[in-house]
């Protein structure tokens, strides 16, 4: 099979904009989140990682560091709203909860959820159609 080379273009709103993602693992749990390929959470990420290299003299940061101002960048660039915890959504209760080490696994269906923001639906081309187009090899 051959696969549509448009198929595979980005929604770059959608990425942009957000949109509500199913947690798959926790039924009834959603968040809305943008693409972890938005510009402005990679500028963040970037600059919080040289400071942490800057801070540590080029040495790895501690992990629970990197945990709290992680949960910062998301909590600014990339999660907006959830639905389905006991918790209403509010950016200080997701800033409490993104910089808490012991949240890891909400930061982990984040982080997922942010993922398939950026997927696309790869369409293919039906076999027959791609040997009718395809160009003689010629000699």
């Amino acid at each position: 099979m051959t696969v549509k080379l448009a198929s595979l273009k980005a929604n770059l709103e959608r990425e942009a904009a957000g949109d509500w993602i199913e947690y798959p693992d926790w039924p009834g749990v959603a968040f809305c989140v943008k693409s972890l390929h938005s510009p402005s959470y990679i500028t963040a990420r970037d600059l919080m990682l040289q400071r942490q290299a800057r801070k540590n003299k080029g040495k790895a940061p501690p992990a629970d560091v990197i945990a709290v101002e992680a949960g910062k960048i998301y909590s600014q660039h990339i999660l907006l709203g959830w639905r389905g915890l006991d918790v209403e959504y509010s950016a200080d209760v997701a800033l409490q909860v993104l910089t808490d080490p012991a949240y890891r696994q909400v930061v982990a269906a984040i982080e997922w959820c942010a993922q398939q923001v950026a997927q696309t639906d790869i369409e293919f081309v039906e076999e027959a159609t791609k040997n009718s187009d395809r160009p003689s090899a010629g000699v």
